[in-house]
This record gives C-alpha cells, sequence and structure tokens, in this order.
C-alpha cells in the first residue's frame, strides 16, 4: 500500500492487492475546502500509477456539495482519462444506501460523467466491489 494523502476524515492510497487508486472516508468531509486537496491528492496519485482501477468508499462521506461534485466531473475523471490516453477507467464507487444524500451524490457524479471511457459501477458491499475490481483483466 502507498498513501497519497491523509487526514481524519479520508485516506488516499493505491492498493496492490486490487491494483487500484483508493479513496476512503471515515467521517463527513468538513466542507468543500477540504474536499480541494483530496480531488489533487487523488488525481496526483493516479497520475503517478498505471492502473485503470479507481474505488471510492464514499459510505462515510456525507453531503458533497455541487461545487465538489463538478470537480470531480470537470477535474478528476478527466485527468484520470486523459493520463489512460484512450484505455477505460474502471471506477466502483462504494454507497451507503442509508445515506440518502450521500447515495444523491454520488449517482449525481455517474450521471454527469457521459464519457464512455469511464465505467463506474456502484456497491453496498466491499467485498463485492473488491472482487468487480479484482477479476478486471486490463
Amino acid at each position: 500500500m502507498k498513501e497519497f494523502y491523509s487526514a481524519n476524515f479520508v485516506s488516499v492510497f493505491y492498493d496492490t492487492e486490487t491494483d487500484a487508486l483508493w479513496v476512503k472516508y471515515f467521517q463527513r468531509v468538513p466542507s468543500d475546502e477540504h474536499f480541494v486537496p483530496v480531488v489533487n491528492a487523488m488525481l496526483n496519485g493516479f497520475l503517478s500509477l498505471n492502473t485503470q482501477k479507481f474505488v471510492a468508499d464514499i459510505r462515510k462521506m456525507g453531503v458533497l456539495g455541487m461545487e465538489s461534485q463538478n470537480l470531480i466531473v470537470t477535474k478528476l475523471l478527466p485527468g484520470m482519462l486523459n493520463h489512460l490516453r484512450g484505455k477505460k477507467l474502471y471506477h466502483a464507487q462504494l454507497v451507503d444506501s442509508r445515506e440518502v444524500m450521500c447515495k444523491v451524490a454520488a449517482d449525481n457524479v455517474k450521471r454527469k460523467t457521459t464519457n464512455e471511457d469511464v465505467e463506474i459501477v456502484q456497491f453496498t458491499d466491499q467485498c463485492e466491489a473488491v472482487n468487480y475490481i479484482k477479476t478486471l483483466s486490463l
């Protein structure tokens, strides 16, 4: 495991077992301003890797504002795709169906991401998400 960013509410790291960049939230994001360095760490970390896989465990992230959602759609995912140079990006979202506003934010990101080179799949079970990511043969 290689860590790219850590704060009391989040960790951004590369997991060798899944060959994926992960972002895992431990508690709610305090504000949109706190989200910007997380996005920068995710993008910079991904650019340093040779993977097509990205997992976001957002079950404890809380409500993500529209500005932050747009940052994912306009900066993070396009930056990842540019790095992949025509290869597909596989993005697994771990969501908690009881956290309605977090699920709405994840759905908004999924809906706004219209690039066919991004496959976004949502899971409520971490084992299912890990199995999905691990079984991708790229």
